[in-house]
């Protein structure tokens, strides 16, 4: 299933934020989702998390890092409403693992991060500036190994940055959809995602063999 939501944009320079919310190893784990939230003013991401900041602690007190399964619903709340205000497109990919035990490699991780970018790319084309994770990876050579299946698959030039989400608080942006929107996929809590609705570009739902086969079919 593919949801698109508005027609291609003016060519400006995007800033891609990804994150993941579930894990493919965890048999316990329905589904896994990566979220993107795009932005040509990358430096209004770091609002919604000093705004939120300042609502939940008027003393200025020392906060630890926002993330949306150790934040409270007043928290979630606060952060998406802030989010939604601002110019950003969201794009999804929900992929169904049915239970499965998946090994997070690096390569398995790439094929959910490109079949969600080609969304992207479609609707950007060659206006994307640089795409940042949040860290998935802590080895360097899973990183590169990642990069390299990354670039294969997209067949594009990209600018890439893997960014800890404590030191570049946008990333936690896609984190918060991702959350989101595993949550209303899981049927756990439905208000989230409802947040974010009339954001979102694209939302994409694939079974994992159907993933895989989508990589067979391009020869990677």
């Amino acid at each position: 299933m593919q949801i698109q939501k508005a027609m291609k944009k003016e060519k400006k320079d995007r800033y891609i934020f990804i994150d993941e919310s579930g894990t493919l190893p965890d048999p316990k784990g329905d589904v896994i989702v990566v979220a993107v939230v795009a932005t040509v003013t990358p430096d209004k991401l770091i609002t919604p998390t000093s705004q939120t900041r300042k609502l939940l602690n008027p003393k200025n007190k020392k906060v630890s890092e926002l993330k949306f399964y150790t934040a409270g619903d007043k928290t979630r709340l606060a952060f998406l409403n802030e989010l939604v205000s601002l110019d950003i497109d969201i794009f999804i990919l929900t992929i169904q693992k049915s239970g499965q035990n998946i090994p997070d490699t690096s390569e398995n991780f790439a094929i959910l991060c490109w079949l969600l970018l080609e969304e992207c790319i479609l609707f950007y084309g060659d206006s994307i500036k640089q795409v940042i994770f949040d860290k998935h990876f802590h080895r360097q050579k899973d990183i590169s190994d990642f990069n390299k299946k990354l670039l294969q698959l997209v067949n594009k030039k990209l600018e890439i940055k893997h960014a800890e989400s404590i030191n570049d608080t946008r990333v936690n942006t896609a984190d918060m959809v991702a959350g989101s929107a595993l949550y209303f996929h899981t049927d756990k809590d439905k208000q989230f995602y409802k947040i974010l609705e009339n954001r979102i570009i694209s939302e994409k739902v694939l079974h994992w063999k159907e993933a895989k086969r989508r990589v067979y079919e391009i020869g990677q």
